[in-house]
């Protein structure tokens, strides 16, 4: 039985005791992992740090048989896997250092070709503070960007739920754990609308438990898919601050909601702005930052129209813009099927709120 490459790198990625460094060291000796797949016990021995335990891993999970298996049995629970190299691979994360050897997903991966924004902040988050991460996240929504952050209880998860409000946008979670697992397990069902409208992400393989170490790791993953990174309610060691900070390594632009100076929940924040970051207020400086037209006025028709119309009307409203874009893709952020996205199209032309740009794109009538 011969194996495809992709099923030695799942195997490399799910030894134990295996991590980036001791992984990276074995293929700078060997060259790739069907090398490694084959090398003795005396060869892995020469690798700088692999000890008698490390081989022992190695060795003992050289059966093909098993591994195919094993990678037969993951997706068959809904979990995909991309490494480096590989078509699928985000694009995004090419661009940063110490990119995830491998990727296990639940769901789809995000678009390079749209903006993302990643979603920060405080896990014991205010009620305020909640309320303005879920109008961040619906509002980036609206406008097509996707959202980025680590469900966590607090800023995270409020941001995600309100991205997961608008019909056919998605958000992305980049776990510190397997994607089979949900952490913290209040989240269970923003975790399982993920799952259908962005997708779970996480460099560890399936099983692998939310260990402590693992979530600052996480967080280079969830600024590198971002093209800036939003930090709402950091506190003066709020795991946040990390993310922000690998996205500053990254060239990325940190935007902050700023705070009191006398609450806690905003000393890492303003500290941030103190050294730089971009201070925001609204939408509006987010869309900026990402290069993004953004019409305050066009947000305010679209409301006010919102009200006369039919639930799926307002669905497929809601997902139109300036810019035009073909059916399919409208059919395809609004949940409904292409013939039916093109009966409600017609019929919003013939209100005049939106207008056919080219054949079968369709934009907001001005």
């Amino acid at each position: 039985m011969e194996l495809e490459h992709i099923h030695y790198v799942y195997w490399l990625s799910c030894i134990n005791g295996i991590g980036s460094v001791k992984r990276g060291r074995l293929l700078e000796y060997f060259g790739s992992e069907e090398e490694i797949f084959g090398a003795s016990k005396e060869l892995l021995s020469k690798v700088r740090s692999i000890g008698t335990k490390d081989i022992a891993g190695i060795v003992s999970g050289r059966d093909k048989a098993a591994i195919q298996e094993s990678y037969g049995k993951m997706l068959s629970k809904g979990i995909q896997f991309t490494y480096k190299g590989h078509d699928i691979y985000p694009e995004k994360l090419y661009n940063i250092y110490n990119a995830p050897y491998c990727l296990f997903y639940k769901g789809s991966l995000p678009d390079n070709s749209k903006k993302s924004v990643a979603v920060v902040g405080a896990r014991n988050v205010s009620y305020s503070g909640s309320v303005i991460a879920s109008q961040m996240g619906r509002q980036l929504a609206e406008n097509g960007v996707q959202v980025a952050s680590g469900l966590a209880r607090g800023v995270d998860a409020s941001a995600q739920k309100g991205s997961l409000s608008i019909a056919g946008n998605r958000t992305f979670a980049v776990m510190g754990c397997g994607v089979d697992i949900c952490y913290p397990r209040q989240n269970i069902e923003t975790y399982m609308l993920i799952q259908e409208n962005g997708g779970i992400i996480s460099e560890y393989p399936p099983g692998m438990p939310p260990v402590a170490g693992n979530f600052p790791m996480r967080n280079r993953i969830i600024s590198g898919i971002s093209d800036c990174i939003l930090v709402i309610e950091a506190g003066e060691k709020s795991g946040s601050l990390i993310t922000a900070a690998y996205g500053a390594e990254q060239g990325k632009d940190i935007l902050v909601v700023p705070g009191d100076i006398g609450n806690k929940l905003y000393y890492g924040s303003n500290q941030l702005i103190k050294d730089g970051a971009a201070l925001v207020t609204n939408i509006n400086d987010i869309m900026d930052a990402l290069g993004v037209f953004y019409d305050c006025s066009i947000k305010d028709r679209k409301e006010k129209i919102n009200v006369n119309l039919a639930l799926k009307e307002k669905i497929v409203y809601a997902n139109l813009g300036l810019n035009p874009a073909h059916v399919s893709e409208i059919a395809a952020k609004s949940g409904l099927d292409i013939k039916k996205t093109m009966e409600v199209l017609i019929g919003l032309e013939l209100k005049h709120l939106v207008c056919m740009a080219g054949n079968n794109y369709y934009a907001l009538k001005i």
